[in-house]
């Protein structure tokens, strides 16, 4: 009886190497509009805060003044309510 030993073949190492993709224009572009657009948003967004609850502030302390009696007719209470816009 014999034994025939087999010897396993050497396994090479294989080593993967990836290739360093650089950013391509396309996504540059992308990603150059994507910020243009949430900047302008942003921008808009801060502008028109600050006006409406200046102007509902205003309106506000208007009121509280008519309520008080400050104004005498109608017409100066529209005309103090005409500095708010």
């Amino acid at each position: 009886m014999s034994l025939l030993l087999h010897v396993p073949a050497p396994v090479k190492k294989l080593v993967a190497k990836s290739k360093h993709v650089g950013p391509t224009t396309s996504s540059i572009l992308l990603i150059s509009a994507a910020l243009f657009i949430a900047f302008i948003f942003v921008v808009n967004i801060g502008v028109l805060l600050p006006e409406n609850i200046m102007n509902s502030a205003c309106r506000d302390k208007i009121v509280g003044f008519e309520q008080r009696g400050m104004y005498t007719n109608s017409d100066e209470f529209k005309l103090a309510l005409s500095y708010c816009g």
